[in-house]
């Protein structure tokens, strides 16, 4: 019994990788290449501007491009919220968000009610008229990007499974504390033979 529940373990880990490996190959394909260096992204904060990647310098970034609107964004939050739980105390991995919401309001409402205690920032700029967009390849979202310490892209993806894995070997050291894969798996499709 145990060498057919292992056996469908490994299955179904083997499914959800591929898939993955589908999507960055068919939405991430002209995102950053790694060891190309981040674009700066200019905030409006406290009524003056902050270069974001310059701010944080000399941390691992773990940049999250969503939005409230995006089904797929809302469920990777749950992960993005096991990150930060993992990785907060370490004080060299920051996770950013930023959304391309079109309304403040419910950006300000998901942040609340999903309790996304890391630094986020809205786009002011509509995502299609979006430099930062641009600057980023951005074609789909969630699209996380990891930036070392010097501000050179580490890891560009739509996968948040091989964000997991990046930070993993960035950081062996730190017990993670996020759900196993398996668990992106639907109900309904763990439930058909």
């Amino acid at each position: 019994m145990k060498k057919i529940i292992t056996f469908c373990a490994s299955l179904i880990f083997s499914l959800v990788s591929v898939n993955a490996q589908d999507l960055d190959a068919k939405y991430g394909v002209d995102l950053l290449k790694s060891g190309t260096a981040a674009p700066e992204i200019v905030i409006n904060k406290d009524g003056g501007k902050m270069n974001l990647l310059e701010e944080n310098k000399g941390k691992y970034l773990v940049l999250n491009f969503w939005a409230s609107w995006c089904g797929d964004c809302r469920k990777e939050l749950k992960y993005l919220r096991s990150i930060n739980r993992t990785y907060a105390a370490t004080d060299s991995i920051e996770i950013i968000g930023y959304s391309f919401d079109n309304e403040k309001s419910a950006w300000k409402k998901c942040i609340k009610d999903s309790a996304l205690v890391w630094q986020n920032y809205l786009s002011e700029i509509p995502m299609r008229n979006s430099r930062v967009k641009r600057d980023y390849h951005i074609g789909w979202i969630p699209t996380t990007y990891i930036i070392d310490k010097e501000g050179k892209v580490v890891l560009a993806t739509v996968v948040i499974e091989k964000v997991i894995a990046k930070l993993k070997e960035i950081a062996p050291n730190v017990r993670p504390d996020y759900l196993p894969l398996e668990s992106l798996i639907a109900p309904e499709k763990k439930k058909k033979k």
